[in-house]
C-alpha cells in the first residue's frame, strides 16, 4: 500500500522472505548513516584504542538495526491505520484466488475432456464481473475519502457551523415574523382607534 506495510498480505513463507529481502536496502542505508557517525564519534574521543573503536562500531551497527526497526514499525503502524484499504485488498486477493481456481478447472478440462466443467459458468462469470466492478468502485471511493481525509475529519466542525447558520437564519426568520406581526397588530390597532373615534363623533 504505497509505503505502508500490509501484514495481512504476508501469508506464505515466500512472501515473508521477499518482504524481508526488500527491507535489506533500508538496513544498508541505515548502516551508511550510523556506522561512520559512530566511528567518527569514537575517533573524536581521546584515548580510544582499537577495542574502543570496535565498541563504537557495534554501537553503529546496533543503531542502524534500531533505526531500521523503527522505520518498519512506523510503516506497519501506518498500514494498520488504513483498515478499509486493508480489507479491500484482502477481498481483491480472495477474488484473484477464485479466478485462479477457475483457470485451474479450465486447464483440467483441456487435459481430461470427460471431466465435468464448471457448472453454471455464465452465472459464475457474471457474478465475478459484478464483484470486480464493485471492488473497483470501492477502491476509487476509498481513495477519494483518503484524499479528502482532512476535510472529513473536520466534518463535525462543518456540521456544527451549518447547524449554527441554520439556527441563526431561523432566529432571523422568527424575528422577521415577529416584526411583521407587531406591524400588522399596530396597523389594526390604529384602524380600530380611528373607527372608534369616527363612531364617537357620529354619536
Amino acid at each position: 500500500m504505497g509505503w505502508a506495510y500490509r501484514l495481512s498480505g504476508l501469508r506464505s513463507p515466500g512472501q515473508i522472505l521477499r518482504w524481508a529481502g526488500s527491507q535489506l536496502p533500508i538496513l544498508g542505508v541505515a548502516m551508511i548513516l550510523c556506522v561512520p557517525t559512530a566511528l567518527l564519534m569514537g575517533r573524536g574521543i581521546r584515548g580510544t584504542g582499537a577495542a574502543g573503536l570496535g565498541i563504537f562500531l557495534l554501537l553503529g551497527v546496533g543503531g542502524a538495526i534500531a533505526l531500521t526497526l523503527l522505520w518498519i514499525g512506523f510503516w506497519i503502524y501506518r498500514g494498520r491505520q488504513l483498515t478499509t484499504l486493508n480489507h479491500l485488498l484482502d477481498e481483491i486477493d480472495r477474488f484473484h484466488e477464485i479466478l485462479q481456481a477457475i483457470e485451474i478447472l479450465d486447464e483440467l478440462q483441456t487435459v481430461n475432456p470427460q471431466r465435468s466443467n464448471l457448472e453454471n459458468r455464465e452465472t459464475v462469470l457474471e457474478a465475478l464481473y459484478l464483484n470486480r466492478e464493485s471492488l473497483i468502485c470501492a477502491l476509487k471511493t476509498e481513495a477519494i475519502l483518503r484524499k479528502h481525509q482532512r476535510f472529513i475529519l473536520r466534518r463535525q466542525d462543518l456540521f456544527a457551523s451549518i447547524e449554527h447558520i441554520l439556527t441563526t437564519l431561523k432566529t432571523y426568520h422568527i424575528d422577521a415574523e415577529a416584526n411583521e406581526y407587531s406591524r400588522l397588530l399596530n396597523q389594526a390597532l390604529q384602524i380600530g382607534t380611528s373607527v372608534y373615534d369616527e363612531l364617537r363623533q357620529l354619536s
